[in-house]
């Protein structure tokens, strides 16, 4: 995030914690690794989704095995509707691209999903995501309307490579639980724009659950412009030997007594496993009585993974009721498996007790029985023997 003087006299005239935003291509050059947003990035593992023609088509989208075909809407739930459909002059639902990889999937757009929720929905929505072929593009607008509930998830599969964005629009007093998961084959790449922004008095729970795939890099931004909107950020992946997975967050509060909380988790193992996850909060200058806190904990299993974790910070206003940030990437705690194993648990098995003890709390906090499982049978199927010893 860019660094600031504040200048003195009136807290009003402080600038704005913000960033470039449009849909011109021109505006964001190719990125050369240098820049702070892709210091991290192998973009090698990436380059063809950031040119500025993707010539793969649109994703393909389906409801319980069934695939949607466009201009014929489909109502899986009572309270939701979903209609793919071929969009010229597409706006912005939540904001306009803030990176190379927003704008290029954002100029290649050929078709959209669009999720209406307009009532209360009983059941959470799975929406499987696939991208069968190379520099793919995926574009879903999830738009809640007041007092919606929902919960809506989206499940990524198979192989092939996808530029996808995701726009969620939360109106007054709507409750919605959005899950982006990559449930990726090993060959995949998979870069993703997600632009949130929430109403007055809009409660918004979003999870990144990232468990597969080669290549993997999710940048978020985050518009809270109204009062008393509540956001909870929760991601959770596990990352093997030689893939990348990255995470990066930009919340920008502007409305008052808006309130954001982040928490993500990680284990990773094998040679050359790297996670990065960037945290960025802004907290604008009148945006008073904002409470806000981001948290990333990673949990390292056996020699060659690497962790990049960056916390930040830019508060322009001194009437908030809190912020604040954690990171921390550790090893296996001793006392937890000394516990286990003085209760006759192997060490192998203690170990992996311990690893789904540090998934549980991001779990219970998603309230989705089926997600659960499939997280749990993945992180056992994927934990070697050697990483554990």
């Amino acid at each position: 995030m860019t660094e600031v003087t504040m200048p003195t006299g009136d807290a009003l005239t402080a600038p704005t914690p913000t960033r470039l935003t449009s849909t011109s291509v021109e505006d964001f050059p190719m990125p050369t690794g240098r820049e702070e947003a892709w210091r991290f990035t192998p973009l090698s593992r990436f380059a063809g989704l950031l040119e500025e023609s993707l010539e793969g088509g649109g994703a393909k989208f389906a409801i319980d095995g069934v695939a949607l075909r466009a201009d014929e809407p489909v109502q899986p739930e009572a309270g939701v509707t979903l209609k793919l459909s071929a969009l010229v002059g597409l706006s912005p639902l939540a904001g306009a691209p803030f990176d190379r990889a927003g704008v290029v999937g954002w100029n290649n757009i050929s078709q959209t999903l669009d999720v209406a929720v307009t009532g209360v929905v009983s059941r959470p929505v799975w929406i499987d995501v696939t991208a069968e072929g190379t520099d793919t593009v995926g574009h879903v607008r999830i738009h809640a309307e007041k007092n919606s509930q929902a919960t809506i998830v989206l499940r990524h599969r198979g192989g092939g490579s996808l530029n996808e964005t995701l726009e969620v629009k939360a109106e007054p007093g709507a409750k919605l639980n959005v899950v982006s998961l990559q449930a990726w084959d090993a060959t995949a790449v998979h870069m993703a724009t997600q632009q949130l922004t929430l109403s007055e008095n809009a409660s918004v729970k979003h999870a990144n659950v990232t468990l597969g795939g080669d290549s993997v890099r999710i940048a978020m931004g985050v518009n809270l412009p109204a009062e008393r909107s509540d956001l909870n950020l929760l991601g959770l992946y596990f990352t093997n030997s030689e893939q990348h997975q990255e995470h990066r967050l930009f919340i920008e509060h502007k409305g008052q007594k808006s309130k954001s909380r982040v928490t993500y988790k990680g284990a990773l193992q094998g040679q050359d496993a790297h996670a990065v996850w960037v945290g960025d909060v802004g907290i604008g200058p009148q945006a008073f009585g904002t409470d806000s806190y981001e948290l990333n904990r990673n949990l390292v299993l056996g020699k060659g993974p690497r962790v990049d974790s960056v916390p930040n910070l830019e508060i322009h206003n001194g009437e908030i009721e809190g912020a604040g940030h954690a990171s921390a990437t550790g090893r296996f705690d001793d006392e937890q498996l000394f516990y286990l194993q003085s209760r006759g648990i192997d060490a192998v098995n203690a170990k992996r007790l311990v690893v789904r003890a540090f998934y549980a709390e991001l779990l219970n906090m998603l309230e989705i029985p089926e997600l659960t499982d499939y997280v749990l049978e993945t992180v056992d199927s994927h934990l070697s023997v050697g990483s554990l010893q």
